[in-house]
């Protein structure tokens, strides 16, 4: 199974030009939700834009597992690949020539991304803005930024990847 590490590299780019334009200072998002500037501006230098940039594309590896079905099946047989067992090689290659492109289209990846967005970003921001006395307004605000981010990157994982 060949991924296309060229457009991962580009997909991953897209959570910080997604953060970029939600939590711009001068955006009109902030003013939509009617939030103040507190916590809410992202500044970017050299080094934290590295940073991003690695964290986003740890982001998005771990979005090729949840929305590429197929990386899950080739993972039953590596071991047995690694080791040379042509039998694994034969049964891997077999079943991906028969479904390798199945469910591989953008709505079937902004579905997954959705449903990540739902049981993975929610629970975290809503626990941690609980704990924290944050506003359900701000909440919001930050969930749709994480619903936008994982509907797109997973789409476009489906796609391109």
């Amino acid at each position: 199974m060949k991924l296309n590490f060229l457009y991962y590299a580009l997909i991953s780019i897209i959570p910080i030009l997604i953060g970029w334009l939600w939590y711009n200072p001068r955006g009109t998002v902030q003013s939509f939700f009617k939030l103040s500037q507190e916590n809410l501006t992202l500044r970017l230098g050299g080094l934290r834009f590295v940073w991003l940039y690695l964290m986003s594309l740890a982001l998005c590896f771990g979005f090729i597992n949840l929305v590429i079905h197929q990386v899950g099946y080739y993972e039953l047989f590596f071991t047995d690949i690694m080791m040379g067992s042509e039998e694994a090689v034969a049964l891997t290659q077999e079943f991906l020539a028969e479904y390798g492109d199945k469910h591989r289209h953008f709505m079937h990846g902004v579905f997954h991304g959705g449903l990540l967005s739902v049981f993975l970003a929610l629970p975290f921001i809503s626990l941690y803005g609980f704990l924290h006395g944050i506003k359900t307004k701000t909440l919001v605000y930050h969930y749709v930024y994480w619903l936008l981010t994982c509907t797109i990157c997973c789409g476009l994982i489906s796609e391109f990847v």
